[in-house]
């Protein structure tokens, strides 16, 4: 932030530069301060054309015997009341210096021609509305250190309107039970591929039912019995 003694310095500087700028108008131009002509231009359309700053002069040109220069207040100046007045000037050519911001009000010393028009209010910029040409430029702003700002992620292609989100797909395989070491398949139902005890006597060979096996031991008890029943036929 400025200091109050660099603002100041600020200040004066345009100040300075202002009256060095300053300029002077002279009032109804060509006609001088009198009362405007049938379809000439009025004294405070003139004026609202002009850019008034603090220091510029404005030079009034009027016959001193049967005219003046009067500053007022505005109430004065609405009324043109020639008899209630800031300051009086009757020289006939009179320079006043704007020292100030804001408007002046001018009326005719002749309050006939104060009434026919012969008036003017002048407005002065204020400092704050100097030309940028008459102040220093700023300092320029003091940059951030770049940071790398992230990339914008690509945006999706909006969905066709009436589309349906894909449903999951199923699982092209099934699913491992819970507790089937390696992924194994469920235990079998009913007809499937596993194997079921077998059935007595559908194998003799491979069977271990105690049926098959005792069937060397009852074929040897009947053999034995009808050699003994031969031996007794024979011994009669």
């Amino acid at each position: 932030m400025a200091s109050p003694r660099g603002l100041a310095g600020l200040l004066c500087f345009a100040l300075a530069a202002a009256a060095a700028s300053a300029a002077q108008y002279r009032v109804g131009e060509q006609r001088g301060w009198s009362v405007p002509a049938a379809g000439a231009e009025p004294l405070n359309t003139w004026s609202s054309r002009m850019r008034f700053i603090i220091g510029d002069q404005l030079l009034f040109v009027y016959p001193k015997d049967t005219d003046s220069v009067l500053l007022v207040d505005q109430a004065a100046y609405n009324a043109c009341n020639t008899t209630t007045y800031v300051s009086k000037f009757q020289g006939g050519s009179t320079v006043f210096t704007l020292d100030r911001s804001g408007p002046f009000f001018f009326i005719s010393g002749n309050e006939a021609s104060c009434k026919a028009e012969q008036k003017l209010i002048v407005v002065v910029l204020s400092v704050d509305h100097t030309p940028p040409g008459l102040l220093p430029p700023p300092p320029p702003p003091s940059m951030p250190p770049s940071s790398a700002a992230p990339m914008p992620s690509p945006m999706s292609p909006a969905a066709a309107p009436g589309a349906t989100p894909d449903s999951p797909q199923s699982p092209t395989g099934p699913a491992p039970s819970p507790g089937t070491p390696g992924g194994g398949s469920s235990p079998g139902t009913p007809g499937s591929d596993a194997s079921s005890p077998p059935a007595p006597g559908a194998d003799g060979a491979n069977s271990t039912t105690p049926g098959s096996a005792a069937a060397p031991v009852t074929a040897g008890l009947i053999g034995t019995l009808a050699a003994g029943i031969g031996y007794a036929m024979l011994a009669i």
